[in-house]
């Protein structure tokens, strides 16, 4: 082999190790930038789930401002009905007095009712006989002064007749009230509220209902408990 030949198989041979390592490097680099694309991807995935989170927690944040706003103006309702209810109570405090008194024991009574409003409680004697569902003198005094504050108003009233657990045991007022008790309360529930009706009060704002024994106020084991449960009470909401 002459020098010339032997130069020319260097050179050669030195171009093949030149291109295997160029394509070494340029296999490298594709990986690298394959690399790079895949966390480039991944990381837009995370920022795209971020958003997510973000938007939901942006209308989580809206409804509880809105539920926050709700609540407020509920409280600024029950407050102002709070305070028109006390101004109300007042008003009555003047034509019935003591009437509001707490555990007062008056033959009729005011009282605030836990879903708003208030009643009067009117005992069962003030307005009836035993066994009758006929108005007393004294019954019609008591609830034409009622009438007398409830009419002209934007209320709704309802009128309930309750017992004490005796059962009707005279046969001319079973023949009256063949269902008992509770027959007996809605008659009286009637007769109060047509009463109510003929001293101005508004029809359509005026409903009745009787329950007999079944929704006392005391023991009916005593004397004093019986006579507690024999009542009226006529309920009365604003509209």
């Amino acid at each position: 082999m002459t020098r010339i030949q032997a130069l020319a198989l260097s050179a050669a041979g030195g171009l093949l190790a030149l291109g295997a390592t160029g394509c070494a490097a340029d296999a490298a680099l594709t990986q690298r930038i394959h690399d790079l694309d895949q966390v480039v991807a991944q990381q837009r995935k995370a920022n795209d789930d971020l958003r997510a989170v973000a938007s939901g927690l942006e209308k989580q944040v809206a409804t509880l401002k809105a539920d926050n706003d709700r609540l407020g103006k509920r409280d600024e309702a029950y407050v102002e009905a709070q305070k028109k209810l006390e101004e109300r109570l007042r008003e009555l405090e003047g034509a019935f007095p003591g009437a509001a008194a707490a555990g007062g024991d008056q033959d009729i009574s005011i009282e605030k009712m836990q879903g708003g409003g208030f009643k009067f409680v009117v005992q069962g004697e003030v307005l009836f006989s035993s066994g009758s569902a006929d108005l007393t003198a004294e019954g019609k005094t008591a609830l034409g002064k009622i009438a007398s504050a409830l009419k002209g108003r934007n209320e709704r009233v309802k009128v309930e007749g309750h017992t004490d657990n005796v059962p009707i045991a005279r046969p001319e007022t079973k023949a009256k009230f063949p269902y008992g008790n509770l027959d007996l309360s809605l008659q009286r529930a009637l007769t109060a509220a047509d009463y109510l009706l003929k001293e101005g009060l508004d029809a359509r704002r005026v409903s009745c209902a009787g329950y007999g024994e079944h929704q006392p106020r005391a023991e009916n084991g005593s004397a004093e408990g019986k006579r507690k449960n024999r009542r009226v009470e006529i309920l009365v909401q604003a509209e």
